[in-house]
């Protein structure tokens, strides 16, 4: 068997970049990858900028200003955020009352805020001597014209949206999102709606995995389950490979007598490109190409399957929307509990706070899902060692 990070590779040595490219509106754009990057078209701010509420003033004619010997200035005028340049003629001796965001007019070069004066209107008293450039915001403080705010595929979020604004960006080319298909075998499985009868489940991966996916900001072309039936999951295959970059399927990917999907893909014509993984639980998994889409094989068993895909989906979208940030967050943090030797590498469900990680649940079979809830993360435990309390492990976290 091969490692996991190997598997990775061979995925990703095989699967293509995104090059498809659509516009949307940055209202639609937070989650998605930036096509191109983007220059800023103006200054932020493009104006002098008050910092704060106060007075705008020489700095040089405060020098000495202090509460037992004041400064006055006369206050020629006011001026509010949103308020045009005014021509105006500095006179010695002179301030003008403004406030927060307002534009600074020439050549008052500080804003010395109004607790340290005495509020005047006509004339105001400095109680303390200011430095050019205090509270006072200059062109391009923020973002200077030309700049470079930021690259090819970055990841877009709210605080990305909203520097877009600020540039007066309505519109920005986005990748196209990568397009998902899933497949759920078993004869067990019937769907939602459907009166459940002895020998039946629901199929509840399909749901699990479409809902993982769609929040990633992947599309879902098609989800659907079919029975252990050879000739169905061909034909579901064929016919639908070429509306996806990559099919997921679940279950029916071992070595039982009616895990077909091996067989199948392989006698369609695809290329294997690894079978087994060193890891417990979802060891059978499974990665193939047809018609050069690739073909990522699930464990059917619940947990199983959530593994999988986060351990191999995270880093297959990283790879196609050629943006890192996508992948799966880990971390090192420190074991409160022993975990016995595993022959095999092991993902175990747990709970980390605070940097310290523990099991708090006894139950850890593939088949059992709705213990997940009371975890955040999963621990990676290397074959064959034992983990002590206090050791340090490695944990990867569950997304959305």
């Amino acid at each position: 068997m091969i490692e996991v990070e190997e598997a990775r590779e061979r995925i990703q040595q095989v699967l293509a970049r995104q090059k498809e490219v659509e516009s949307v509106s940055i209202l639609e754009a937070a989650g998605r990858i930036c096509a191109e990057p983007v220059y800023a078209k103006v200054a932020v701010p493009h104006f002098p900028r008050a910092g704060m509420d106060g007075y705008a003033v020489v700095a040089s004619e405060t020098h000495g200003a202090s509460l037992e010997k004041p400064i006055s200035l006369n206050v020629i005028h006011s001026i509010f955020a949103g308020d045009p340049e005014q021509e105006s003629t500095k006179m010695p001796g002179t301030a003008v009352r403004i406030m927060t965001g307002a534009l600074i007019p020439a050549p008052y070069d500080a804003v010395i805020k109004q607790e340290w004066t005495d509020c005047g209107k006509t004339e105001v008293k400095i109680y303390r001597e200011i430095m050019a450039g205090r509270n006072y915001g200059i062109i391009g403080e923020d973002v200077h014209a030309d700049q470079k705010i930021f690259p090819k595929y970055q990841l877009i979020n709210s605080r990305v949206v909203g520097i877009l604004a600020a540039q007066g960006i309505e519109t920005i080319k986005v990748l196209v999102p990568m397009k998902i298909g899933i497949l759920a075998t078993g004869s067990e499985l019937i769907s939602l709606g459907t009166t459940l009868t002895s020998g039946k489940i629901y199929d509840s991966n399909l749901y699990t995995l479409a809902s993982f996916i769609q929040s990633s900001g992947s599309k879902i072309i098609f989800k659907e389950h079919c029975s252990d039936d050879k000739q169905e999951i061909s034909r579901i295959i064929r016919d639908r490979i070429t509306e996806v970059d990559v099919l997921i399927t679940t279950g029916g990917v071992s070595v039982g007598e009616k895990d077909y999907v091996p067989q199948v893909i392989n006698d369609i014509g695809g290329t294997l490109l690894f079978h087994f993984v060193n890891m417990k639980p979802g060891t059978p998994i499974m990665a193939n190409v047809y018609q050069n889409k690739v073909i990522l094989s699930l464990s059917g068993n619940p947990f199983a399957a959530v593994v999988n895909l986060h351990l191999f989906y995270w880093s297959l979208l990283a790879h196609f929307m050629n943006c890192p940030e996508l992948n799966l967050k880990k971390r090192k943090v420190q074991l409160m509990e022993e975990l016995k030797l595993s022959n095999i590498r092991r993902f175990i469900r747990a709970y980390e706070e605070n940097g310290v990680v523990s099991l708090n649940t006894k139950v850890h079979y593939s088949s059992a899902f709705h213990n997940t809830l009371e975890t955040n993360c999963i621990i990676d435990q290397p074959a064959k060692k034992k983990l002590k309390k206090g050791d340090y492990v490695t944990v990867y976290y569950w997304k959305f």
